[in-house]
């Protein structure tokens, strides 16, 4: 299928730039017709920064799909030519309302399967039809910068969420972002507060689960990483590289990592720091289960909207969605906290306080698990200072109009049941927030602290697959499931995941 995308595919190689239009892909080769491109507008993405964007005049970059080829590789010949797999060295992709690279897979050394893995991944990216729906006001324009309350599926699962938002700036002294519905969605928004962390220069602050700073001094690596299977992770997981670990061990009953960290003396806390966001193939796979329920999908929907809000926290627990934190204690892992899934188009920062009392000698050790590909992380670190935040200002909306001129104004600025409802693919509100004159020339991290719901609109037919289904009552069987799926879609032609509907 990967031909039928509409987009801009780009093949670099040593010194050359290639447009490859008409392409094919087997096990082996993607194929195409290879032109020169002698000025492209992309050719910046070659230096990997994560912040960049395209500007007003380079509009004509938007949708690429950059692929880097080993400057060992042979040479290319122009019009017909066949690239094998296994010269890729890196892929990128550039999201289409911002220009950023939304996703970078560095291919070196992890085979053809693999490779074929990431070419479906690609067109799992470009071809869905949902997308992100936070943007903020850069001082050029809006940019993309992550999802909120993911996985809150139905009110019952309502739950704040603490966005960092890295990219903001202030502009004549206000702070401008919007929030809309690009989904098959119904979306129920509570508050949309921005909370303000004052800081001094060389220090970073995160907000934790429940929304209390953690500022960071002095981010120390692992001093050893490696997957249950036993594995090195160390490379992978000390900086932010978009080398990403993806849980994705096939021969071990659990995905997880062990980190250990090097403790000071006299530590008594630590702050645990992840780069991570959901995998597309969770996205995927998720979405393929919710087929299952066929004519039935509202009637299921319903019934677990109806169900108390713990029984429901479990059931995504057993199923391991989340990314649980463990750490050990007197010989024995003790969970620290779990993060709620954020969706698979933004890395998101988060961090976790870790109680260090307990724990003798001079080394802590983190274990990190979740299902197989349910999510990727990017890096981990821990700070073991003792800096507390000087002051959070909070600022409410001093206006919110969305679509059709609705002003969500007063439904925004505080948690009582009154919501801003988007429930129409393209709504959209722009919020704007005044910044206190005494703070705008401080040292600020800004947060997003929203909290809401939202309702999965789906149009399937035929009957629910009663037996499938039932499969899924079982804890971590999701997880299997995905496994399986993964296996059988990459090795062989069939789609594991298309099951024949039962009564």
């Amino acid at each position: 299928e990967i031909g039928k995308v509409h987009k801009n595919f780009i093949i670099h190689h040593k010194d050359q730039t290639y447009s490859l239009k008409n392409i094919t892909v087997d096990s082996t080769y993607i194929h195409g017709n290879l032109n020169i491109i002698d000025n492209i507008r992309g050719i910046k993405y070659n230096d990997f920064n994560p912040s960049d964007r395209y500007r007003s005049h380079e509009k004509s970059i938007l949708n690429e799909v950059h692929f880097y080829v080993n400057n060992n590789a042979e040479d290319l010949f122009q019009e017909s030519t066949s690239i094998p797999l296994s010269d890729l060295r890196e892929i990128r992709i550039i999201e289409k309302n911002t220009g950023k690279t939304v996703a970078s897979y560095v291919l070196t050394g992890i085979g053809i399967v693999a490779s074929l893995y990431v070419l479906l991944i690609i067109i799992v990216l470009l071809t869905k039809s949902s997308c992100p729906y936070v943007y903020v006001d850069d001082g050029e324009g809006f940019i993309f910068e992550g999802e909120t309350f993911g996985g809150a599926i139905g009110q019952n699962m309502q739950r704040d969420d603490y966005m960092p938002l890295p990219s903001i700036q202030a502009n004549d002294g206000i702070y401008r972002l919007r929030i809309s519905n690009e989904l098959k969605e119904r979306q129920y928004t509570d508050i949309a507060e921005l909370m303000l962390v004052s800081h001094t220069e060389g220090q970073s602050v995160l907000l934790d689960k429940s929304g209390n700073p953690q500022l960071i001094e002095e981010l120390q690596s692992s001093t050893n990483a490696s997957e249950l299977g036993g594995t090195s992770l160390q490379s992978s997981l000390e900086k932010r590289d978009s080398i990403v670990y993806q849980f994705n061990n096939i021969s071990t009953p659990k995905n997880g990592v062990v980190l250990n960290f090097q403790k000071p003396a006299n530590a008594t806390d630590g702050k645990l720091v992840l780069n991570a966001k959901n995998t597309l193939w969770f996205d995927y796979a998720f979405g393929e289960m919710l087929k299952k329920f066929g004519s039935s999908f509202d009637i299921a929907m319903n019934r677990h909207a109806a169900l108390p809000t713990d029984e429901r926290t479990e059931k995504i627990l057993e199923q391991e969605f989340p990314l649980s934190v463990f750490v050990m204690k007197n010989g024995t892992w003790q969970m620290v906290e779990y993060i709620n899934t954020v969706g698979p188009l933004a890395n998101r920062d988060f961090v976790i306080p870790i109680d260090l009392t307990g724990i003798k000698g001079e080394e802590v050790k983190i274990k990190l698990e979740t299902g197989f590909m349910f999510w990727e992380v990017d890096y981990v670190g821990m700070d073991f200072s003792n800096a507390v935040a000087s002051e959070v200002t909070i600022l409410q909306p001093s206006t919110a109009f969305g679509t059709a001129s609705n002003n969500w104004t007063d439904e925004l600025s505080k948690v009582d049941g009154q919501y801003m409802a988007q429930e129409n693919i393209g709504d959209i509100t722009e919020i704007i927030y005044n910044i206190p004159p005494a703070h705008q020339q401080e040292c600020q991290s800004a947060f997003l602290h929203t909290s809401g719901y939202y309702e999965l609109i789906r149009d399937f037919e035929g009957l629910p697959q009663i037996s499938d289904l039932k499969k899924f009552k079982v804890p971590g069987y999701f997880s299997e499931y995905s496994k399986q799926g993964y296996l059988k879609t990459i090795t062989t032609d069939e789609d594991y995941f298309a099951v024949a509907p039962s009564n």
